[in-house]
């Protein structure tokens, strides 16, 4: 896959990403943002502010029929048969997900254009977190969807293709520490706030030197969770592997597989949890201080950007309504 477009965001799910995740399991277990903090809080973020969509869904959603096979390749060689089942199902599934997915993208893209144009009503932290839960709803929604696919798939997994499976996520663990663990703290903080203020100015159109300091500070603040994040990959990989291991019945394996991606913060230990909990309250903290002191050109520059992407997803539905509406 180009890499520009591996670079969807923080949670990796984004406003369309997520449904890669039918990309069988390697798309469940691969995250490769050591910052992503609560997956399902973040969520919010990703879409609302934080996501710098490199590759803009008009570019890769009309596309994911032959993406999601090269994102999968990246991880497990199909035989003829397995691919042609994923060519059938994704048929399927992306016609779902156009059509009942998408219109409620858009709908939450100009529910978050209209907290930005009330200037007079600041969107609080507490507003942030009522957006994250809807975030929630469309991941769990997802999950029950793709599920049986998924395991459909993986049931016919050969041992040699679950070696393969597991050996590329643990090459991806090794990427992950090299880029993100083993370099100097000063280093990871300096990259860390490039990255920040990059995605602000895509959607902000730059940011004013008070909010500059505010973005500085919460850099300084954000508790190290790299490590702990891959950690935390290898533990879900090794639950994900035994059951994989134990594919023998596809209903037994699509009950497993959906409950390991519905409640994989289980596997969590408490510290890691703290900190994710501490870095996402910082990061809703600094988004709210932002929205609070947008000039009018920041106002009516995020305005126009979460408007774009809304129509750009009613364009790109499949559902009439949704066109209508964008025209």
């Amino acid at each position: 896959m180009p890499a520009s477009c591996r670079t969807w965001g923080n949670g990796e799910l984004g406003v369309l990403s997520a449904i890669l995740l039918l990309a069988t399991l390697p798309a469940m277990v691969t995250s490769t943002s050591p910052h992503d903090g609560n997956m399902k809080k973040i969520s919010a973020l990703v879409i609302g502010l934080i996501l710098l969509n490199a590759c803009g869904p008009k570019l890769y959603y009309p596309n994911l029929d032959w993406l999601i096979p090269w994102y999968v390749d990246d991880y497990i060689s199909l035989e003829p048969d397995q691919s042609s089942r994923l060519r059938t199902q994704l048929v399927r599934q992306l016609d779902w997900h156009c059509r009942t997915q998408l219109p409620e993208y858009a709908e939450f893209m100009r529910d978050l254009r209209r907290e930005v144009d009330h200037s007079d009503r600041p969107v609080t932290v507490e507003r942030l977190n009522a957006y994250s839960m809807r975030l929630i709803r469309y991941w769990n929604v997802l999950i029950r969807q793709i599920s049986p696919d998924i395991a459909d798939i993986m049931s016919t997994a050969t041992d040699e293709q679950i070696d393969e499976l597991f050996a590329n996520l643990e090459k991806k663990n090794h990427e992950i520490e090299k880029e993100f663990v083993e370099p100097p703290p000063q280093k990871i903080i300096q990259n860390r706030q490039k990255r920040m203020q990059k995605r602000l100015n895509y959607w902000l159109g730059g940011l004013t030197e008070s909010q500059l300091k505010a973005v500085y500070s919460w850099n300084l603040h954000i508790e190290p969770i790299a490590a702990d994040r891959v950690a935390y990959r290898r533990k879900i990989q090794a639950v994900g592997r035994h059951i994989l291991e134990n594919r023998t019945n596809p209903d037994e394996l699509e009950t497993a597989l959906s409950g390991l991606l519905a409640n994989a913060e289980e596997f969590r230990t408490e510290n890691y949890q703290r900190k994710i909990d501490v870095n996402t309250q910082r990061t809703f903290e600094l988004l709210a201080y932002l929205l609070e002191t947008l000039t009018p050109n920041q106002r009516n520059h995020l305005s126009n950007r979460l408007e774009s992407l809304a129509a750009d997803l009613d364009q790109l539905s499949c559902d009439p309504a949704s066109k209508k509406q964008s025209g």
